[in-house]
């Protein structure tokens, strides 16, 4: 994906937890599933997928993680800002090679909107969005939202 601006910056709610993305982003996404609704007690949350390459901590600071393995065997840490809990990113066994970034700690998230959600089956009922793909659970081949996020006009400004 050539139409890409790079790189994004972003951080937590205080600044302590920098980081950067020098990749393209493989697609965006809506979680609905329980953990996530907790973690932001909101009802779902975004989530931008990010080649493992392309992501590094700018700061010092380490991040607290929080562990949590899921129905389907697969661990997940979220990484957090360890003075104002804030946010930043996700991890997961099931997708060893991404970083799972969460777009609004981004400096610019105005252009961010998902083309893919997951864990449908969990979602609030007024909180379903318009999106391409839809799935009850987790998806097991990315490949198609891939291309269809490559093919978006999803970009930065």
């Amino acid at each position: 994906m050539t139409d890409f601006t790079l790189p994004l910056d972003g951080g937590c709610f205080c600044g302590k937890i920098r980081y950067r993305i020098d990749q393209p982003p493989l697609f965006t996404m809506a979680c609905h599933c329980s953990d996530c609704q907790q973690m932001t007690a909101s009802a779902f949350s975004l989530g931008l997928a990010i080649p493992k390459a392309g992501f590094s901590l700018l700061s010092d600071v380490a991040p607290r993680t929080i562990d949590k393995t899921a129905d389907s065997e697969a661990t997940s840490t979220r990484y957090l800002c360890p003075d104002c809990a804030g946010w930043t990113h996700t991890t997961t066994t099931g997708s060893p090679d991404s970083v799972i970034v969460r777009p609004s700690s981004l400096d610019d998230a105005a252009w961010v909107r998902p083309i893919a959600e997951i864990f449908t089956r969990s979602a609030l009922p007024w909180a379903r969005l318009a999106t391409a793909f839809s799935y009850e659970t987790e998806f097991t081949d990315p490949s198609p939202i891939v291309a269809a996020f490559e093919a978006s006009d999803i970009r930065p400004s």
